[in-house]
């Protein structure tokens, strides 16, 4: 009897998600057993009932092949799979949700380079990370001779998706003079941002809706402002009020005001935040969020808790606390309060707009945020087998420096200070530490950024702070 049996490899296995190189780390093999062996984990889950499975993808050139291998290692295992086509992770999240699924399986790589490509997974709609994505790889090491053949049927939720997210404009009437840009920038959203924008009332313009795996136009990585460059254009050509980028896969967005400003991923979470009317559960911000983000909601009435950066952690934690809303300097934004909480670019866009229909006015918001000096994220390089090393001994010598009430150590080392706060923290998704700085004056500023300087050379790593601000 055949027995299936796999060595995944050992980069490929994240924190998050399953993430690696075509052809070099990532196969069309560890595709089908990583079908076969989560179909299994599922199943373990659900003795007693057919264990039903959506399957989706991005559009990424690399997708179909997997898609078609993962499908084919879920049949195996036994289970039935409702394929929902090319879509934004959402969308997979979403159908999850609305179908009631006993998993679901996204084949995405994100934001990361074209010759990327990856998993984000779930089981009966709780994040599949961390601990469960190192025990698959273990049972696949151990492997299976379960030998199935499950279903296979496909389904189109688009009409369904656009018909929840839309509700919080069912009755807008002041966006009509509004004009928005939107940027796909070749990534999956594009068809159901095509179909999105004419059932909202804005006069709409959409750039790059072309799926196209190859990116020609610019990557889709919304952070980063060097891929905004052509909404920024629009925004100024058109007299445009806001433009909205989203990520590779639909689960990351930007915004862009019309003096042409990136709203930071911190701020925008701060913004939208004011959209949850109840004040009873904590706001979740992640640990590179702003201190006058957390300020912000806290003179406004809302319990703000500083959290683990990442996804799944968010998702995990909002259900455990049963937070209403989280959001990301990342830009994944998690709403909980009528979704579903998980993290919805396009939804979060509409929930923006719904703030201005309220009369929100994005530029005094913007204000209060003015006054400070900061890095955005920066990311240095720092190989896979070092970083957590470095976090180790720099939490050793924070500690000897700064009293415990000043310390967060839930993810890396956070210093919050009177004067401001500093993050050092190493990535789960890239080689790279990540570093945030904020000074209340530009004197603070330059004193944390030495701070950290000296804290980081003990490590022999060196960083130019001063002209990130």
């Amino acid at each position: 009897m055949k027995v299936y049996k796999h060595n995944f490899h050992p980069s490929i296995l994240r924190e998050y998600d399953i993430r690696g190189i075509i052809h070099k780390t990532l196969f069309d093999k560890d595709a089908f057993m990583i079908g076969y062996f989560f179909g299994l984990l599922c199943r373990e889950k659900n003795l007693n009932n057919e264990t039903n499975i959506v399957i989706s993808m991005d559009g990424r050139l690399s997708s179909p092949d997997l898609k078609k291998q993962t499908m084919s290692g879920l049949s195996k295992s036994g289970c039935n799979i409702i394929d929902l086509g090319l879509n934004p992770t959402p969308i997979l999240y979403f159908g999850s949700h609305n179908l009631n699924a006993d998993g679901a399986i996204q084949i995405t790589g994100s934001h990361n380079p074209k010759n990327y490509n990856g998993f984000k997974m779930m089981i009966k709609n709780e994040p599949f990370f961390g601990k469960d994505i190192q025990n698959l790889g273990i049972k696949a090491k151990s492997g299976s001779n379960i030998k199935m053949n499950g279903s296979i049927e496909s389904l189109n939720l688009d009409g369904k998706y656009l018909e929840k997210i839309l509700m919080p404009l069912a009755n807008a009437k002041n966006l009509k003079d509004k004009k928005i840009i939107w940027d796909c920038g070749n990534g999956a959203t594009g068809d159901i941002i095509n179909k999105m924008v004419k059932l909202i009332p804005c006069k709409n313009n959409v750039l790059y809706s072309e799926i196209d795996g190859n990116f020609p136009n610019h990557h889709p990585d919304p952070s980063n402002e060097n891929n905004l460059v052509k909404l920024k254009q629009e925004v100024k050509r058109q007299n445009a009020d806001f433009g909205f980028a989203f990520d590779g896969d639909g689960d990351r967005v930007g915004v862009v005001n019309n003096k042409l400003e990136l709203i930071s991923g911190d701020i925008l979470t701060t913004f939208l935040a004011q959209s949850i009317s109840k004040k009873k559960y904590p706001i979740i911000l992640d640990v590179k969020s702003s201190q006058k983000c957390k300020q912000f909601l806290e003179n406004l009435g809302y319990k703000v808790l500083i959290w683990k950066t990442g996804h799944s952690h968010i998702k995990n934690k909002m259900k455990i606390i049963k937070s209403q809303f989280a959001g990301e300097m990342s830009g994944h934004i998690f709403f909980g309060d009528t979704y579903y909480g998980y993290d919805d670019a396009i939804y979060s866009s509409i929930r923006f707009l719904a703030l201005i229909e309220a009369n929100y006015k994005l530029d005094e918001f913007l204000n209060y945020f003015k006054n400070s000096f900061s890095t955005p994220e920066i990311k240095i390089k720092c190989s896979d087998d070092k970083k957590f090393s470095v976090i180790e001994n720099l939490k050793l010598k924070t500690q000897d420096k700064y009293a415990a009430k000043y310390c967060n150590f839930i993810d890396g080392i956070r210093v919050d200070l009177d004067i401001g706060w500093f993050l050092i923290r190493a990535s789960n998704t890239e080689n790279s530490l990540i570093l945030r700085i904020d000074g209340n004056t530009k004197e603070n500023f330059v004193n944390l950024s030495k701070e950290v300087d000296a804290l980081l050379k003990s490590e022999k790593i060196s960083v130019n702070y001063v002209s990130q601000v």
